[in-house]
């Protein structure tokens, strides 16, 4: 794993990170519409499973803990950065 190296995705109102730290990937959610930045409780040993988990992490942060409606269809765009 590179350092500066990861992936990014947006998806409703919230930005979806994937970056490496300390030997495992993180998964990270921005919200700017509510100011919240999010880590997923879980290390991931791969980018590919830290983006699998980086949908439903999104909605159930729009669903359940905002009361929101979602207003995008279902699929995420990756972006190495």
């Amino acid at each position: 794993m590179t350092a500066g190296h990861g992936y990014k995705a947006h998806y409703d109102y919230v930005d979806l990170i994937v970056e490496p730290h300390a030997g495992h990937w993180r998964l990270t959610l921005r919200d700017s519409r509510h100011g919240e930045d999010i880590v997923h409780e879980e290390e991931f040993a791969t980018a590919a499973e830290a983006k699998e988990a980086a949908l439903p992490f999104a909605e159930h942060h729009i669903q359940i803990q905002h009361n929101d409606t979602l207003l995008m269809p279902v699929g995420l765009a990756w972006k190495e950065y």
